[in-house]
């Protein structure tokens, strides 16, 4: 009976904990969500979403859903999380390059925080270059007496402050949905940021097709290419490459046992989404600085450079592709060491059939971590690229492709398998104290 008890209560609090999860994670949702319709303070909002919705740039639209719609709301949310993640490529590209910081990744804990600091005042570096150029922008639109109600300085320092103060916010409750809620704190605010535009785009095709303004069989094709697409990334990010392990005889007190024949897996897309995030951080804060420049101070060289990365351009895809396959592998090596997987293995009295411990077995893993990678980043480049081929062979303006597609599925699956780990680590601990009980 006492036993009964003891399971019951230990059920209850583990629900409650799931609970107590999913409602922190709903309730920084709607935070995120209530923050995009907060403006700047001295901006005429309807005349600058009307500018920008004139305003026929898809560079801009880009930018707007990962945003969640923070730029057309002119939002204190506008920057979004793209100024930490520059930095956190930067902090990463650090931790290989100087050794200063490379000492910090052998400290362990105390090296992460000291790296997750760094990281944060990089943050507010980057974010504060942003949004003091935004600020110039908006000053130097065409219609800026009827955009503006507080010229002059007080603008820029309001402006300026409350554009970095929704940046550093977004990246606490990033971090605060990473240890509290569900998932990644940083994927979900992405994640939100593009869900939030969907019922608009959806709208938009439906009207189209009302309007007879698009024949039902480009709607049905438009249908069956984004179900073929969402099956293909749920397929590739699911599947896995096992490598069998085996586990040598060990006696215990005169007895003899053999350990079962175990899998060593390796995901197809080890590095996750994490490529095309950067990727797209980086393609987009150059162009962004440019295109800032190019609307306070003309120089014909800046408009000639836009227009060799402008999206969807030779250039533009070229180096977009390169960025891709560059941070997987970048990503993979850098969370992926062969050299300690093999040594845990040969700690743990484990090989692999036919491949001798030691230096041979880091070299079998690395070859099947480097042909996991390239395979990987080929696919990352494939459907990164369906956004183009959206726009240019079937000739419809939809955005919800690509980059985001492939952020919301992954982030998806990390969920549901994040959850399912919950459980699964609660029906464990239930298992452990009926045996010691």
């Amino acid at each position: 009976m006492k036993f009964k008890k003891n399971f019951l209560s230990n059920v209850f609090n583990n629900l409650q904990n799931l609970k107590s999860r999913l409602l922190f994670l709903c309730f920084s949702i709607i935070i995120l969500r209530t923050g995009v319709f907060i403006p700047i303070p001295g901006i005429n909002v309807y005349l600058l979403n009307d500018l920008l919705k004139k305003t026929n740039n898809n560079f801009i639209d880009i930018l707007n859903i990962f945003s969640g719609g923070s730029l057309f709301h002119a939002s204190i949310f506008a920057l979004g999380i793209m100024p930490y993640i520059s930095s956190t490529i930067i902090m990463q590209l650090f931790t290989v390059i100087f050794p200063y910081f490379i000492d910090f990744k052998n400290e362990g804990s105390d090296g992460k925080y000291k790296i997750s600091q760094y990281t944060r005042y990089l943050t507010l570096l980057v974010s504060t270059i942003q949004a003091f150029f935004l600020s110039i922008t908006i000053s130097y639109l065409p219609v800026i007496k009827n955009i503006i109600l507080y010229k002059g300085l007080l603008f820029y320092f309001i402006s300026i402050t409350t554009l970095v103060t929704g940046t550093m916010f977004l990246m606490w409750l990033g971090e605060q949905i990473s240890e509290k809620g569900i998932g990644n704190g940083i994927s979900v605010i992405i994640f939100t940021g593009i869900i939030s535009s969907l019922p608009k785009y959806i709208y938009y095709l439906y009207n189209k097709l009302i309007l007879n303004q698009i024949s039902y069989y480009k709607f049905f094709l438009i249908f069956f290419l984004i179900i073929c697409v969402v099956y293909f990334i749920v397929f590739i990010e699911i599947a896995q490459r096992k490598i069998l392990i085996h586990y040598a005889s060990r006696r215990y007190q005169n007895n003899r046992f053999f350990s079962s024949d175990t899998y060593l897996p390796f995901k197809l897309n080890m590095s996750g989404v994490i490529p095309a995030i950067f990727s797209s951080s980086i393609m987009m804060f150059p162009y962004i600085i440019l295109f800032w420049f190019k609307n306070t101070v003309y120089f014909s060289w800046i408009s000639n450079f836009l227009n060799l990365i402008y999206p969807k351009s030779f250039l533009y895809v070229l180096i977009y592709l390169f960025l891709i396959i560059f941070f997987s592998f970048f990503y993979t090596l850098l969370m992926y060491n062969s050299n300690d997987i093999a040594n845990n293995l040969k700690k743990s009295g484990a090989y692999i059939p036919g491949i001798r411990p030691g230096d041979k077995t880091s070299n079998y893993i690395n070859n099947v971590i480097l042909r996991l990678t390239l395979l990987g980043s080929l696919y990352m480049s494939i459907v990164c690229l369906i956004p183009d081929f959206m726009h240019d062979i079937i000739g419809v303006p939809f955005h919800f492709g690509g980059t985001s597609l492939l952020i919301v599925i992954v982030v998806v699956i990390e969920f549901i398998t994040q959850i399912q780990t919950l459980i699964m680590s609660n029906q464990y601990l239930s298992m452990l104290k009926k045996i010691n009980f």
